[in-house]
C-alpha cells in the first residue's frame, strides 16, 4: 500500500495536527526508554550497593532495555525523519522534537546528592537517558545526510563500455514511441530546451526531469508536491550536478539511451493502466523507477517511489489529452 493513501485529506490542519501527534508519539516512547533505562541502572546497584536484581533478572532487564532503546531510535527514523514526506509542516516536528533533546544533551548531569538542573526529571538527567536521547538526536540529525550526494562523483567513473551504451546520444524528440499528451510533449520540448541552455550535446534523463518539473501545471508537478517534496529543491539540486559536467554542446541533440528506455516504458506504464496517452505523471513513475542514474536517485532520496507515484495516478484527474 502506498503512503500516499494514508493522507486522504492533505489540509493543512490535519498535517499540523499530524506532526503533532507524531512528536507527542515519539516523546512518549524516548521517555519511556529513558525512564526504563534509569531504573534498571539503579536496580543493577553501584559500588558497595548490592543489586536488586539476581542474575536472571538482570539479564531480562537489559535485554528490555536494549529494546526500548532500539524502539526509540526507531521512531526518530520512522516517525519525525519520514514525516517530511508526509506534511509541510516537518518542521514542526524537529521543533517539538529535536529542540528539546538538544537542549537536554547541552544540559548539566545531576551530581550525586544535588539537585537536577532547572528541576527536571531525575530519570532524564543521568547517564542512561544522556546516552539513549543523544542517539536518538544523533540519528535524527546526522542519519538525514545523503553521502551519495557527496561520494558519487568521486566513485562513479564511466568506462568507455558504460559511455558508449547509455551516454551516447540516440535519436531527437520526434519519432518517440507512442502518444503523448499537450503537457507530456511540452515537458519533452522543456527537456530540449534545458539541454540547449547547458549547451549539452545530449539529452538525459536529468533534463527530462528538469522538464518535467519546469511548470507546476504538469501532472508531474503536483504529484511531486502532493508527496511532500519541494520541487525547486530537486531542480536546485539536479542543476548542480549538470552544470559541474560543464558545457558538451556540439550543435546536435539527441537522447542518451537510458533516457530513451524510461520514455519508451513510460509508453508502457500508461497502456498498463488503460490510457491511450502518455501523461507528465507516466514519465515521472517511469523516471523514478530508474535508480541507476542521477535523477532516479535523487527522486527517491526525495521520497518519491515509484509506487507511491502510481498510487498518486491512481487518484489523480487524467491529463488533458487535447
Amino acid at each position: 500500500m502506498s503512503w500516499g493513501l494514508l493522507m486522504p485529506e492533505k489540509t493543512q490542519s490535519w498535517q499540523v495536527l499530524y506532526a503533532v501527534l507524531v512528536s507527542v508519539i515519539v516523546w512518549g516512547i524516548v521517555l519511556l526508554a529513558s525512564w526504563f533505562a534509569d531504573r534498571t541502572d539503579g536496580f543493577l546497584g553501584h559500588g558497595p550497593l548490592p543489586s536488586a536484581f539476581d542474575s536472571r533478572n538482570a539479564y531480562i532487564a537489559s535485554l528490555l532495555t536494549s529494546l526500548f532503546s532500539l524502539i526509540a531510535g526507531g521512531a526518530i527514523i520512522v516517525g519525525v525523519r519520514q514525516s517530511r514526506y508526509f506534511t509541510k509542516f516537518a518542521w514542526l516536528v524537529y521543533v517539538i522534537v529535536a529542540l528539546p533533546m538538544l537542549l537536554l544533551i547541552v544540559s548539566p548531569m545531576q551530581r550525586f546528592g544535588s539537585e537536577t538542573f532547572l528541576n527536571i526529571p531525575e530519570f532524564l538527567m543521568g547517564a542512561p537517558a544522556r546516552v539513549i536521547i543523544a542517539t536518538s538526536l544523533g540519528s535524527l540529525l546526522l542519519g538525514s545526510i545523503d553521502l551519495r550526494k557527496y561520494l558519487t562523483p568521486l566513485v562513479q567513473v564511466p568506462t568507455r563500455s558504460s559511455a558508449k551504451n547509455e551516454d551516447v546520444p540516440s535519436s531527437g524528440v520526434r519519432g518517440l514511441p507512442g502518444r503523448f499528451t499537450p503537457d507530456g510533449w511540452k515537458a519533452l520540448s522543456f527537456m530540449q530546451e534545458e539541454a540547449h541552455r547547458f549547451e549539452h550535446s545530449y539529452m538525459g534523463t536529468e533534463h527530462l526531469l528538469l522538464g518535467l518539473l519546469k511548470d507546476a501545471r504538469f501532472q508531474a508537478s503536483k504529484i511531486v508536491v502532493d508527496l511532500g517534496a519541494d520541487p525547486v529543491l530537486i531542480k536546485r539540486e539536479i542543476e548542480s550536478v549538470i552544470g559541474r559536467r560543464g558545457s558538451l554542446y556540439t550543435g546536435t541533440t539527441g537522447m542518451t539511451r537510458r533516457c530513451q528506455r524510461v520514455i519508451e516504458r513510460s509508453s508502457r506504464i500508461a497502456r498498463s493502466a488503460g490510457h491511450r496517452t502518455v501523461s507528465t505523471g507516466h514519465l515521472l513513475q517511469s523516471l523514478v523507477e530508474n535508480s541507476e542514474d542521477v535523477a532516479g536517485q535523487l527522486l527517491e532520496s526525495s521520497g518519491i517511489t515509484a509506487d507511491r507515484v502510481s498510487a498518486e495516478l491512481r487518484h489523480m484527474p487524467a491529463e488533458a489529452e487535447s
